[in-house]
C-alpha cells in the first residue's frame, strides 16, 4: 500500500503542516475496513502520529499510473491519531494538491469526505482552492457562563485548562464557541498582541465531549473541539473594484498537549464567525491567516467568504473557499 507525505499550506519543505496520504486501491479497501477488531485505518494514523492522515480511495481497477477518468469524484477518509473527522482543512488542501498538481489528475473536481462533497480547483503557482461544506452554529454558552454557575465540579474541570496569565485566561473564558460543521467546533480566543500569542503554551485538554457541558445539545454536542488563538494584524483593506474586505490574522492552535502548525478548519471557522458576527462586510471577505510561526513551521492559509442576507436582514454564509499550497516531501510503502 503506497503512501506519500506533504507539507501543507507552504511551498517550502519542512514548513507548514505535515500530512500523510495513504493510497488505497479498491482491492485493498476491504482489509482496512473489517467489521471485527480494531480499525486498521485508525492504527495506521496512529503509526504516522501526525495531526491528520488521509486515506485516498481509488476506484475499482484504478491505479496511480492508470487513472479512471470516467469519474470526477474521489472519496477520502480523514483520521487523527484517535478518531475520524468529518472534515479538516489541511488534509483537504494537501489531498487536492496531490491529486491536481502532483498526479496531474485535472479531471478530478470533487473530494468526498464524510462532511459532504468538496469542490477543488487548481490555480497558478501550485495553489489549490477547496469549496468547504459548512453548517455553521454559534453555541449559546461560553466557558465563563459555566464557570460562573458556581458548580464546584464544573469549575474543577475548567480551571486547570486555563492559562495562568489573566488577560489570556479571560479571553479563553469569553471566547465564542463556534462550529463550522457538526462535529468540528472551536473556541475562538481573541488576544490583544503577538506577545500574548507567543506566551500561549500547550494546555490540559478541555474535553467538551466528556466533561464540560459547553456545547449545545443534540447533534451539535459532540465531535472534535479545540481552542484557536488569534490576533488581527493591521487595518483591514477593501478592494475598490469588487469590495472584498481583506484582513490579516496571526493564529495558533495549541491543544491536546501539542501545537498544530496549520489548521484550515479552524481558520475557516474563524473567518466565518468574524464575517457573520464581527464585521460590517456586505458581500465578500478574504482572510490571510499565518499560523505556526512560533514553532518554526510558518503556514499561510487563505479563506474567502461570501455572505448574503435573509429577507429578515440576518447575515448568512453563502460560500467558503479555503486556499493554499503544498510541498511533496516523501513516498513509501505500508505493510499493514
Amino acid at each position: 500500500m503506497r503512501f506519500v507525505t506533504l507539507d501543507v499550506f507552504t511551498d517550502t519543505p519542512f514548513r507548514g503542516n505535515p500530512l500523510a496520504i495513504v493510497i488505497v486501491e479498491h482491492s485493498e479497501r476491504a482489509a482496512l475496513e473489517q467489521a471485527d477488531g480494531p480499525d486498521t485505518k485508525q492504527l495506521i494514523a496512529k503509526e504516522f502520529n501526525l495531526s491528520e492522515t488521509v486515506f485516498l480511495f481509488l476506484r475499482p481497477g484504478e491505479t496511480l499510473s492508470a487513472p479512471d477518468r470516467s469519474s470526477a469524484e474521489r472519496e477520502i477518509g480523514i483520521f487523527t491519531i484517535d478518531r475520524e473527522l468529518p472534515f479538516a482543512g489541511h488534509p483537504t488542501i494537501g489531498t487536492a494538491y496531490f491529486i491536481l498538481h502532483h498526479l496531474g489528475w485535472d479531471f478530478v473536481t470533487t473530494l468526498l469526505p464524510p462532511a459532504g462533497p468538496i469542490a477543488i480547483t487548481p490555480s497558478s503557482g501550485g495553489h489549490v482552492t477547496a469549496r468547504i461544506p459548512h453548517d455553521v452554529h454559534l453555541h449559546s454558552r461560553t466557558l465563563r457562563s459555566l464557570y460562573e454557575l458556581g458548580d464546584a465540579a464544573v469549575t474543577a474541570q475548567i480551571k486547570p485548562a486555563l492559562h495562568k496569565d489573566e488577560i489570556i485566561r479571560n479571553a479563553e473564558l469569553d471566547a465564542p464557541v463556534f462550529s463550522i460543521v457538526k462535529g468540528m467546533t472551536f473556541l475562538l480566543v481573541a488576544l490583544p498582541s503577538l506577545e500574548h500569542l507567543a506566551s500561549v503554551t500547550p494546555t490540559n485538554r478541555l474535553d467538551l465531549n466528556n466533561y464540560v457541558s459547553l456545547l449545545d445539545a443534540g447533534s451539535w454536542g459532540h465531535g472534535f473541539n479545540a481552542r484557536y488563538y488569534y490576533v488581527p494584524q493591521g487595518t483591514p483593506t477593501t478592494d475598490s473594484e469588487d469590495a472584498t474586505r481583506t484582513e490579516a490574522v496571526r493564529a495558533r492552535m495549541v491543544e491536546l498537549g501539542f501545537e498544530d502548525p496549520a489548521t484550515g478548519s479552524a481558520a475557516s471557522c474563524l473567518a466565518a464567525y468574524r464575517t457573520l458576527y464581527q464585521t460590517e462586510v456586505a458581500h465578500k471577505a478574504r482572510y490571510l491567516v499565518t499560523q505556526g510561526v512560533e514553532m518554526g513551521r510558518q503556514s499561510e492559509i487563505v479563506v474567502d467568504i461570501a455572505v448574503g442576507t435573509t429577507d429578515g436582514g440576518a447575515r448568512v454564509l453563502q460560500e467558503l473557499r479555503l486556499g493554499g499550497s503544498a510541498k511533496f516531501v516523501m513516498s513509501g510503502d505500508l505493510y499493514p
